[in-house]
């Protein structure tokens, strides 16, 4: 029997409506309560009613079988919530997935893909050490240096990852790497394109609002990339020095210790001192912290502190002591 992830993907796609439209009905008919299967068994008895023209109607018979197919829709549980944010033209209806997709119960910490000099590079590779292996989702682009960064680390730490790709799923072939990973489900592969829909870079600029969106917090390498971004996003661009001048809602972070406490949510040390400190996260749990001033707190003062907001990450109590 056709299921409705099937019905979803044969009326986005092969129904013969523009996308757009179709993603129209259906968050007019869920709103009411209403799933595809209901709605196409109403007609065409109920087509006004359901805001369908004559044309439309006749082009909405969907065969008695579909393909196979492995997606998530936007009115499931697990669908990122920072979707439902993006404007309606660019909010995926369904995405496609491999992999194990019980970790997107997980936040999703998104690396932004662009150039990586050698310092920023080290930077990112010491942040990406103390993340992985927690409760945390990371994710970036796959074939971006920030991808083959964080497959790097996975080879010798503990830990899943989530890739987006940049074409449909039929269309991909992954690499021995990766391979391995999906096997042991470290690695979940997301695409919001039909699964035939092969690369086009004329795509990227609105994949990477797409990902923003679905991702708790963004980490940015290189200044070009924020260009892209539209919006007041929860973001940090990793930087060697503090001096950068970023959009508003995007803090410059240059050590790995506080670019780890800020993507837990844990409070952090301004990273600008002497100067107005942007505002730092939300504590978890509802714990009021003052962030301390100069001179810093010694890490068992620290740690003390981290702990009262929940459990501090091994690594990053590692990290606090070795400096």
């Amino acid at each position: 029997m056709v299921d409705e992830t099937q019905l979803w993907a044969w009326f986005l796609f092969s129904a013969g409506l523009v996308p757009q439209r179709a993603k129209t009905l259906l968050s007019a008919w869920d709103q009411r309560g209403l799933t595809l299967r209901a709605a196409l068994e109403a007609l065409p008895a109920q087509a006004n009613a359901l805001g369908l023209t004559p044309e439309e109607v006749a082009k909405l018979r969907p065969p008695h079988e579909l393909p196979a197919i492995d997606a998530l829709r936007w009115n499931e549980s697990l669908y990122p919530l920072g979707l439902h944010q993006l404007p309606f033209k660019l909010r995926p209806a369904l995405l496609f997935y491999s992999g194990d997709l019980s970790l997107l119960m997980r936040p999703i910490i998104y690396l932004a893909p662009g150039p990586l000099d050698d310092e920023t590079r080290e930077l990112l590779q010491e942040t990406v050490g103390i993340l992985l292996g927690e409760n945390l989702l990371l994710a970036a682009f796959r074939e971006s240096p920030q991808a083959a960064l964080l497959l790097e680390e996975m080879a010798a730490s503990e830990g899943e990852v989530l890739l987006f790709a940049k074409q449909g799923l039929a269309q991909l072939t992954l690499p021995e790497n990766e391979q391995a990973l999906w096997q042991v489900q470290r690695l979940l592969i997301l695409s919001p394109l039909p699964p035939n829909t092969p690369p086009n870079p004329a795509w990227d600029d609105v994949l990477q609002q797409v990902v923003a969106g679905a991702a708790m917090h963004s980490v940015y390498s290189h200044t070009t990339a924020l260009e892209k971004i539209e919006g007041n996003i929860n973001a940090i661009l990793l930087a060697t020095s503090p001096g950068i001048h970023t959009p508003q809602g995007i803090r410059v972070v240059t050590n790995a210790v506080e670019a780890a406490l800020w993507l837990t949510e844990l409070p952090v040390t301004p990273a600008n001192a002497g100067q107005q400190p942007a505002a730092a996260p939300s504590a978890p749990l509802g714990l009021t912290v003052e962030l301390p001033i100069d001179p810093p707190p010694s890490p068992a003062e620290a740690l003390r502190v981290l702990e009262q907001g929940g459990r501090v990450p091994e690594a990053l109590k590692k990290r606090l002591f070795s400096h």
